[in-house]
């Protein structure tokens, strides 16, 4: 890409191209030697013809990708872990590039999979999670893998991966994620939702290379429903209700909750600095919006252990309450809306 081109994009769409004055506060998540942030980056695809395609031209493209890229810089991320991409092992170097051209060096590298999609341009294109690394900071550790062994489409938006701190030799597992989708008011995706969820912890709980695990993504399913309170059972606690108990990743016709989310082990969460959505997303405005979930950035300080933190997350599930005719989630004795905001 010549940055000629790239330039006249962002003037058109009053875009900072080389400094991020960001609309929203970027979140504060402490004294972390590690940033993680795992975006949904809705229908991200070079193959604009694509049915589902969220650009309708190059230059859509090109911002859109240069939008992420921003966001990502300035998070300082270290770790990126994405969803909603293009089923191909191409797609992730159009953000890395973006990443390093705004960085001025050689920084981020991505992983790649080996996936593909075997659709025609015009069809729709099939979709992914993977990584994105900066190179001085963490090393991939082993392959990238996924809970399923047979059926396409969750091999590819499942997907979990080793890294390992260089700073400190301490390592730890990622585990990036997009469930099935809610499909209507009866939902019948709720069925998948659950097995993708099953075969998760299944796979989780095999994993010998650390004891250490991090849950992210879009697991498409509230604080209180059962593909969540499985993730509780199996000992994941909510860490974005644990730094901030209005958290919301998501707004679905005016109302706001958490549908990406992040969720430790019992040992990754003592190692946890802070954990917030950033809303660029669902606040920034149109010309810094390049998708509908906002970003969720976490810190991490592997190898030690947190200060105690003011927590309402628990190692007991949530379960629904029905008070006044309306319905409620309690976790521990703390009241929720359905959405996953704290009744104060």
């Amino acid at each position: 890409m010549k940055k000629s081109f790239i330039t006249f994009i962002f003037a058109l769409c009053s875009i900072p191209l080389w400094a991020w004055d960001s609309p929203v506060t970027i979140p504060d998540v402490g004294n972390a030697r590690l940033r993680i942030v795992a975006q949904n980056a809705e229908n991200y695809l070079s193959n604009i013809e694509a049915s589902n395609s969220s650009c309708s031209t190059q230059a859509q493209f090109e911002a859109k990708t240069y939008k992420m890229a921003n966001v990502f810089v300035a998070l300082q991320a270290d770790i990126v872990a994405i969803c909603e991409v293009e089923r191909n092992d191409e797609i992730l170097g159009y953000i890395v590039d973006a990443m390093n051209d705004l960085s001025g060096g050689d920084d981020y590298a991505f992983i790649t999979d080996g996936l593909f999609s075997s659709a025609d341009p015009g069809e729709y294109q099939s979709l992914k999670s993977g990584f994105i690394y900066r190179k001085e900071k963490v090393t991939p550790q082993g392959s990238n893998i996924t809970p399923y062994t047979s059926g396409a489409e969750y091999k590819a938006r499942m997907r979990i991966q080793a890294f390992k701190e260089k700073n400190s030799n301490e390592v730890f597992v990622l585990s990036m994620n997009h469930f099935k989708a809610k499909d209507s008011s009866s939902d019948a995706g709720e069925s998948t939702r659950l097995q993708n969820v099953s075969n998760l912890i299944s796979k989780l709980s095999t994993i010998s290379t650390d004891p250490d695990i991090l849950v992210m993504g879009d697991l498409n399913a509230y604080m209180g429903e059962e593909p969540i309170n499985r993730l509780v059972n199996a000992g994941y606690a909510e860490q974005l209700i644990r730094f901030d108990a209005n958290a919301y990743t998501y707004i679905y016709r005016g109302t706001k909750g958490i549908l990406d989310h992040c969720m430790a082990n019992s040992t990754m969460a003592t190692q946890i600095t802070g954990a917030y959505a950033y809303h660029i997303n669902t606040a920034g405005g149109y010309n810094y919006k390049y998708s509908d979930h906002d970003a969720v950035l976490v810190g991490l300080r592997l190898g030690e252990t947190v200060s105690d933190i003011e927590s309402v997350s628990s190692s007991v599930p949530a379960r629904k309450i029905l008070r006044n005719g309306q319905l409620y989630i309690e976790i521990d004795g703390q009241l929720f809306t359905i959405t996953g905001n704290r009744i104060q």
